[in-house]
C-alpha cells in the first residue's frame, strides 16, 4: 500500500488538491502497478514561517 505525502505550504485551494492527488495517484498505479484503491495521498500542510533551507527561513 503506497502511501505518499506531499508537504507544502497552507494557501491552495482543495480543488487543487484534488487534482493534485488524483494525478499522483495515477502515476502511482502506473509506474508501481498496483490498485488505485490501495493509494493514499497525504497533505501535510504548514505556514511560511515554519519551512528552513540551509538554516534559513524561507
Amino acid at each position: 500500500m503506497p502511501i505518499v505525502t506531499i508537504a507544502m505550504y497552507t494557501g491552495r485551494t482543495q480543488a487543487e488538491k484534488d487534482r493534485l492527488a488524483e494525478s499522483v495517484t495515477e502515476d502511482v498505479v502506473r509506474i508501481l502497478k498496483v490498485e488505485k484503491k490501495d493509494v493514499t495521498v497525504v497533505f501535510q500542510e504548514e505556514s511560511h514561517g515554519n519551512w528552513y533551507n540551509s538554516g534559513v527561513r524561507l
